[in-house]
Parts: structure tokens; sequence; C-alpha cells
């Protein structure tokens, strides 16, 4: 069915404005980054992302599904256990629907930092999460420094490198 030029008009103006809009809230680097609480994996209680002002915070998504993640949560952990006692945090942010799924990802790839869990996936939309894994770098201020999209090895090295620097006075 044809559209009247004035009604194609106030369409197409409208995706522009939503495609603005849309580009506008992804978190790029100097963004702060949204506040949450989540529960604790299979404990319940909950934590915010303010709960860690004043730290370095690494912010992780990732989901059982997830195939990148099988391998890069075991090598997080590694980068954990390095920063362990510096100031430096690690949250894991689950987005599985269902809690048994992430439960048994961890069975087989533990890891000893923080997981939470965000089954409505309210917190990758506020993050506007595009792919899986993806990871943010916060300073003390909650400041996005870095973000990875997606998981290559070589993203450890950078990783490292952008803690060191955050930490270097």
């Amino acid at each position: 069915m044809p559209c009247s030029l004035k009604a194609c008009i106030g369409f197409v103006i409208a995706c522009m404005a939503l495609l603005t809009t849309t580009a506008s809230l992804a978190l790029e680097p100097g963004d702060k980054a949204p506040d949450f609480t989540l529960p604790v994996l299979q404990q319940g209680n909950l934590k915010s992302l303010s709960d860690y002002r004043a730290e370095i915070v690494y912010v992780d998504f990732w989901a059982s599904w997830c195939g990148p993640c099988r391998q890069s949560l075991p090598l997080y952990e590694s980068l954990f256990q390095e920063f362990a006692g510096q100031g430096v945090k690690f949250l894991a942010i689950n987005l599985d629907e269902h809690e048994q799924d992430a439960v048994n990802f961890l069975a087989e790839h533990p890891v000893s930092y923080t997981v939470l869990r965000d089954a409505a996936a309210h917190t990758p939309e506020a993050w506007q999460i595009k792919a899986m894994p993806t990871s943010f770098l916060l300073d003390e201020s909650s400041r996005v420094v870095k973000l990875w999209a997606g998981f290559e090895p070589s993203h450890l090295q950078e990783i490292r490198n952008a803690i060191l620097e955050l930490q270097t006075p």
C-alpha cells in the first residue's frame, strides 16, 4: 500500500531519530557505565556495580551457549588470579535463561570471581551489548576504559596492559 509523501517523510524522520538514538546509547570509552544490581549466581545475595567504587572493574557478559565463552572464562580466571589483592575486581554477568545452564557450564569451566545472573537481560540492554561475549574494563570512577566484543586469545594481553596502565599513577 503506497504511503502519502507526508507519511513517508514522517516515517524516514522517525527511523533516522531511532538510528541516531540507538547509536548514541552504545557504551564507548569515556562513558559512565550504567549501574546495576543483580543476584550472585546460586546465592541470591545482591551486588551492584556501585559496590565497587574506587576500584578497577573488569565486567564480562557471557552465557553457556556462547562458544567463545568456553575459552574466555578460564583465561579471565588466570587474569583474576594475577591481579588478586591489587584493587582489580572481576565480575561475570551470566545471561542464560535457565540458571542450571550456567551452573553446569561453571562446573566444567570454574571461576573464583563473582558471577552474577541477569536472566531478564536488562543489563546487556542498558550496556548495549552487541556480541557475545562482550567485556568492559572500568576505571575507579566506573568509566569505560576499553571494551572487547567477542573474544580472541590476543585480548588477554590487551586486557592485562590496560589494567597495568590504570594501576600506574
